[in-house]
């Protein structure tokens, strides 16, 4: 039986508190996909398919493992005589009072003064979330951000809330009550970010890498701007949270398209885990300068999606103490390279699209050896993405390397919004073959993706033994991105 969840987040589990706020703990019991599951992905039949068994791996002793996959899990077997290396993110224990640590670091925070005292005066903010692709526990971070700017005086309605989609698509109602909670959405303005609205956009100027800076209007006009985030590692800026709600969360396209161009995504340092020196991250705080930021409340949450600690002031500083605290629990040391890795896109949200489930893909490039597999196990639940992103998939496909599509993508006069995420997907694809397990995904739909299908996981680990024979190296990643395994000596 299905447990009573909240009715404002729709957690399976919660813990309420004061404030109107819920804090989402422990995610649902995991589920093993049944012939009759709608959720369960299936071959095709096609050249691309990796066929069905009759049963799943049956061996007298088997490794369990659950993956995160969607809302509630997909839980696998492995024979023992296999010996997978299974890579999870170090226990960091949740907060045991979330709402008084995020207190304590908002009262001392980083390298800026006390929100409150910055608001003193002013007469209008501007409190910037991140879109429903990111795990963020708004509900906890809000109702003590809205307090500090009433505390100064601010009213609820001139008090808003942006959601920073990026080129993603907006939020509709639902998922406004899904991101902030009802009472936040009937106290304060919510709007939703367009790239694409070219009068919702003030020009700042241009990055000493020639960048144009456009902005959203409503952050810009107002006197407080406060940025909120998750910090987790980020296959193109190193580490998420701090500078990326502002840009590429509330940048106009023409400013994305800069800040994506090959030159920046084809830099060896645009990966994960790097920070220092990362040529994407240098370009973001560089447009971060021209639009000041006056205060960040950021993140780091644990594999239940519980607030472990808050990293709250300076857009610079305080995301930098915070990307060292994340650091220690999201790398893990791998003995080394493996054959075969079966990974996720790290379940609900991140796997809601084919689009987001790429990073599940580029987070075990460093695990996975060269012409060797990987096979991802990511729901897609609302299919591919953008219908741009189908568009550059399209693209992709018509060429044999990924040097030839770089070549075409670079020219002056070919853009295509997501084609970053293609390169990305192609990157990834240079290293190693990719086998996807995507229940929510169409035989149509799958042909686009660059991978081969399976039907389950077990399906596609019999087959890739039977490519790289029976005693190849087995790597398992239940959490996919949101830990980043590490092999020795690199």
């Amino acid at each position: 039986m299905r447990s009573t969840g909240c009715m404002t987040c729709s957690a399976a589990r919660a813990t309420h508190r004061d404030r109107s706020a819920c804090i989402p703990t422990k995610r649902a019991a995991a589920r093993t996909p049944s012939p009759t599951d709608p959720c369960a992905a299936r071959p095709t039949g096609g050249p691309s398919a990796i066929p069905s068994q009759n049963s799943p791996i049956r061996e007298r002793r088997a490794m369990n493992i659950t993956l995160a996959y969607g809302k509630t899990g997909l839980d696998i077997a492995i024979d023992d005589a296999l010996k997978p290396a299974v890579y999870r993110k170090k226990r960091n224990p949740g907060a045991a009072d979330p709402h008084a640590a995020l207190d304590t670091a908002m009262a001392a925070p980083i390298g800026a003064p006390r929100l409150r005292d910055i608001a003193a005066g002013k007469k209008t903010a501007a409190i910037v979330i991140n879109d429903i692709t990111r795990p963020v526990p708004n509900k906890l971070l809000l109702p003590h951000i809205i307090d500090e700017l009433r505390w100064a005086g601010l009213r609820d309605t001139d008090i808003c809330i942006l959601n920073a989609t990026g080129t993603h698509r907006p939020a509709p109602r639902d998922e406004q009550i899904e991101l902030v909670g009802e009472d936040i959405l009937a106290r304060h303005p919510f709007f939703n970010h367009d790239c694409h609205a070219d009068h919702d956009h003030l020009y700042l100027g241009l990055t000493p890498n020639g960048t144009e800076v456009f902005l959203d209007k409503r952050y810009m006009e107002a006197d407080v701007r406060v940025l909120t985030g998750l910090i987790e590692p980020h296959f193109m800026a190193g580490y998420s949270g701090g500078r990326k709600a502002l840009c590429p969360g509330l940048a106009s396209i023409r400013t994305v398209r800069h800040i994506h161009h090959p030159r920046f995504m084809e830099h060896p340092t645009a990966a994960n885990l790097v920070v220092k020196g990362n040529f994407m991250h240098e370009e973001l705080l560089s447009i971060i300068r021209m639009a000041r930021v006056d205060f960040i409340v950021n993140a780091v949450i644990n594999e239940d999606r519980e607030l472990c600690a808050a990293f709250c002031g300076d857009v610079d500083e305080a995301h930098l103490a915070g990307v060292e605290a994340a650091r220690r629990y999201d790398v893990v040391e791998a003995d080394a390279e493996a054959d075969i890795v079966i990974t996720t896109s790290a379940g609900y949200p991140l796997d809601k699209t084919f689009y987001q489930a790429v990073k599940g893909l580029c987070g075990v490039e460093g695990l996975v050896r060269r012409g060797g597999t990987v096979i991802l196990a990511a729901e897609c639940s609302e299919g591919m993405g953008n219908p741009a992103f189908l568009d550059c998939l399209r693209v992709r496909a018509q060429f044999a390397s990924h040097d030839d599509y770089i070549r075409h993508i670079e020219q002056p006069d070919h853009f295509i919004p997501d084609q970053w995420q293609v390169e990305k997907l192609s990157q990834a694809l240079r290293r190693a073959h990719a086998v996807l397990v995507a229940g929510g995904l169409s035989e149509k739909d799958h042909q686009l993706t660059l991978c081969e299908r399976a039907a389950s996981v077990e399906s596609a680990l019999r087959a890739c033994l039977q490519k790289h024979g029976p005693s190849a190296k087995i790597a398992v990643v239940p959490e996919g991105p949101y830990v980043i395994p590490v092999v020795k000596g690199e």
